[in-house]
């Protein structure tokens, strides 16, 4: 499991550092850094998903609703991104989803880490699982 929490982790920062690529990469790559920060976002509420399921996370429902809801606002956006609309790329992909990312990792992402670490308590062990797994 230790190994799960950690690719959590390591998706989080991808995603974080991807998002801030988008806002500040020219024009010639907003298109591409997009698809990376979209293809990111995707990869990190998987992982979050098979830990949700591994532990029965009684929010489990809640939580992928909010995960459903920023992939399909992310893949509406696509479209559009692919034809040129750089500035609602940038918005939506860098900026809008890192303050939503923000939220979520101090409630509902939390509220996991809480929940594996009262089902999994030899998982909790400060030497092995870093406190901030979920951010």
């Amino acid at each position: 499991m230790h190994s799960e929490l950690s690719q959590i982790h390591v998706a989080h920062r991808s995603l974080r550092q991807l998002a801030r690529y988008l806002r500040e990469c020219g024009e010639q790559d907003v298109a591409q850094a997009y698809m990376e920060v979209l293809r990111a976002t995707e990869h990190a509420f998987h992982a979050e998903h098979r830990l949700m399921e591994a532990f029965d996370f009684p929010a489990r429902q809640c939580h992928l609703e909010q995960h459903a809801r920023v992939l399909r606002a992310l893949h509406c956006l696509h479209p559009a991104v692919m034809l040129g609309a750089h500035h609602p790329a940038r918005h939506a992909g860098g900026q809008l989803l890192m303050d939503w990312f923000h939220l979520h990792n101090t409630t509902l992402d939390a509220a996991l880490a809480v929940w594996v670490g009262h089902c999994a308590p030899t998982l909790t062990d400060q030497s092995e699982i870093p406190p901030d797994w979920y951010r």
